[in-house]
């Protein structure tokens, strides 16, 4: 199963660089595919929802690169499908466990970036003086490749690192977070906040505030 991710990662990822195909590397088109390929439906899709609200305000423009949604989503899929997770309790660890890979996707895109230099004064040069017709071909191929490899090798070294550590815990404490009750909808509603905060509007955080203190509260009231 870690494989299949490793490998499907490094093929969605060139969605981001090589190939422009507009929604194909959102989460939950990558949900989408997923479920096809394992038929759990339903709780890739869930965990695709999840990362989809929780970055819904950044976008890519200029030169900011966003967090790796792609990365994340191809985390918690990988690990929720190999350790058999269907219940949110469980899948909530694994969810917050694979955020980072968001930002160490982001940053290896960045270095990728940087080592494109080389090729980008490569295609400068034949610009100037067309030898061949087939080196802009050549030059795009091997960004891709090594692209592809580079993505390959790291999602499998980091999502092996996670499974090894989950592994660990699971075998110490096989019964850690079932009973803390969480259903998708709490999940989904702390993950909505992400699109509260693209607002950037003091007011719209004055009125989460107070409804999170409002909604405690209520919690606690029968217990005055």
């Amino acid at each position: 199963m870690v494989r299949g991710g490793r490998f499907f990662f490094a093929l969605f990822s060139l969605c981001r660089t090589a190939l422009s195909l507009g929604l194909l590397e959102r989460p939950l088109v990558v949900g989408f595919f997923w479920g096809a390929a394992t038929g759990e439906y339903t709780t890739s899709l869930y965990i695709a929802i999840f990362f989809e609200l929780f970055w819904l305000d950044l976008i890519p423009a200029g030169t900011y690169i966003p967090p790796h949604l792609t990365a994340a989503t191809f985390s918690a899929l990988t690990l929720s499908t190999y350790f058999g997770l269907d219940q949110p309790s469980k899948i909530m660890p694994v969810l917050f466990a694979s955020m980072p890979l968001a930002w160490l996707g982001a940053k290896l895109e960045g270095w990728l970036r940087d080592r494109e230099q080389a090729s980008y004064n490569a295609m400068l040069n034949w610009a100037r003086n067309p030898r061949s017709m087939h080196t802009p071909g050549t030059i795009i191929l091997r960004s891709m490749g090594r692209n592809l490899f580079i993505n390959w090798g790291v999602f499998f070294a980091a999502v092996f690192t996670l499974k090894l550590c989950f592994q660990l815990f699971y075998d110490l404490y096989p019964t850690a977070f079932s009973h803390l009750g969480v259903t998708w909808a709490h999940l989904w509603v702390a993950a909505s906040l992400g699109g509260l905060m693209a607002l950037r509007q003091k007011r719209a955080y004055v009125v989460l505030a107070t409804g999170i203190l409002i909604f405690v509260l209520f919690l606690l009231w029968p217990r005055f």
